[in-house]
């Protein structure tokens, strides 16, 4: 170890005790007429370049409560900044301090993000942490999806991020996406992507949307069954499924009415296995806009600038009411750990660009009495188009199939 490097650790040891110490994470005892400090013990201090991070790791005396030290993060923060994370339980626990604080200005590029998409089913980009690395989760492993900010916080940009990732990792005969768009805004985008089986807005055509992925996800479980398999991609090669995800935004418009929460609460608790999956986004997650017992379901949760405190702490998210609004993009993950990320900017007109080669024509629409049960599933958005074209048909005729 250089002198250098010495000096490095030594400083950073000195601002250790000090810490410990502002934050009365220390115990005494009186030995004669002195008093005794014991701190708790440093063990390591190891600076990696490549992590763009310094790695403090530290162990607690028995007998100090180690609440006391998640109480005192805003005491770490005051020594050593903001671009840090504490990161343990009960004992040791290590501090690791960043380099470099996070982007308020990272944009999206995809050739960055695809190195850390290898190995991952269903990849979901989250953003990029502190270290500057991206962090990337598989929603086979941690299924179904909720985001949260209010406008203007970089919310609908995570989606479009998302969904223009899967589209261009995927191919069309992996995944099919189904988009229930409550404002009639966001997802008008992905409309002519081949992956995309279904753009639909009110709340009649939501719940037959739903409904029917319902009756596939009992399909497939009867296969599992058949095979005796954990997981479709257990299932032999000729009877492989694609992935389904269903994304639905602005969540709140849909909040009144108890056949869609059903549906929902369904596949939340079941998709997993059958390969399908959901990805819900609204400005407020509580318990007016899903239920609390989907909302349990869902194992990645993204926490953009948060309406409040409440609403934080219903995803697992504390302090996501606190960022600031001129942080766009910032958001609070809870993915089993606690994180403050960056997601990557990406405008409409960007991710149009990027998802031109995806664009196909449709097929044109079919009269909606003739649709038959072996009719594929790519003819459903076409089907949907000509309900929406078409409100006074009888309810014979809003039928979906997707056998």
């Amino acid at each position: 170890m250089g002198l250098k490097e010495k000096y490095y650790n030594f400083t950073l040891k000195v601002k250790m005790l000090n810490c410990f110490r502002a934050a009365n994470l220390y115990f005494t005892k009186k030995v004669g007429d002195r008093t005794v400090y014991s701190y708790p013990k440093v063990h390591s201090i190891v600076k990696k370049n490549d992590e763009n991070c310094t790695e403090i790791t530290f162990t607690l005396m028995n007998g100090l409560d180690p609440t006391e030290v998640k109480k005192k993060l805003f005491v770490f923060q005051q020594f050593f900044g903001r671009s840090i994370d504490l990161k343990g339980d009960l004992k040791k626990y290590t501090l690791f301090i960043y380099h470099t604080a996070l982007s308020n200005n990272l944009i999206y590029k995809y050739k960055v993000i695809h190195p850390y998409l290898e190995g991952i089913k269903i990849p979901i980009v989250t953003g990029q942490k502190k270290n500057g690395r991206y962090l990337v989760l598989d929603a086979l492993e941690l299924p179904h999806v909720i985001i949260q900010g209010v406008s203007g916080s970089g919310k609908s940009s995570a989606i479009r991020v998302i969904l223009t990732t899967l589209i261009k990792t995927l191919r069309p005969e992996q995944l099919d996406i189904y988009c229930i768009d409550g404002k009639k805004a966001e997802f008008q985008l992905f409309k002519k992507v081949e992956h995309v089986q279904a753009v639909v807005h009110s709340n009649k055509h939501a719940k037959e949307i739903l409904r029917e992925i319902s009756k596939e996800m009992s399909k497939r479980e009867d296969l599992q069954e058949t095979f005796d398999v954990p997981h479709i991609d257990d299932l032999p090669k000729e009877h492989r499924q694609k992935y389904i995800l269903i994304a639905i935004d602005e969540m709140y418009e849909y909040m009144d009415d108890p056949a869609i929460q059903k549906e929902i609460i369904k596949i939340a608790s079941k998709g997993r296995s059958v390969g399908i999956i959901l990805l819900l986004s609204a400005q407020r997650m509580d318990a007016d806009v899903i239920d609390t017992k989907a909302r349990a379901n869902f194992n990645i949760r993204m926490s953009f600038r948060a309406v409040d405190r409440v609403n934080a702490r219903l995803l697992g998210t504390d302090g996501a009411e606190k960022i600031k609004g001129n942080h766009h993009g910032r958001f609070i993950l809870n993915y089993g750990d606690i994180e403050e990320l960056q997601s990557p900017h990406l405008t409409y007109d960007k991710a149009k660009k990027l998802l031109n080669p995806f664009f196909v024509a449709k097929n044109d629409l079919k009269d909606v009495s003739v649709v038959k049960p072996e009719q594929d599933i790519k003819t459903l958005p076409n089907t949907i188009k000509r309900l929406e074209s078409t409100p006074n048909k009888s309810d014979d005729d809003l039928k979906f199939f997707l056998e």
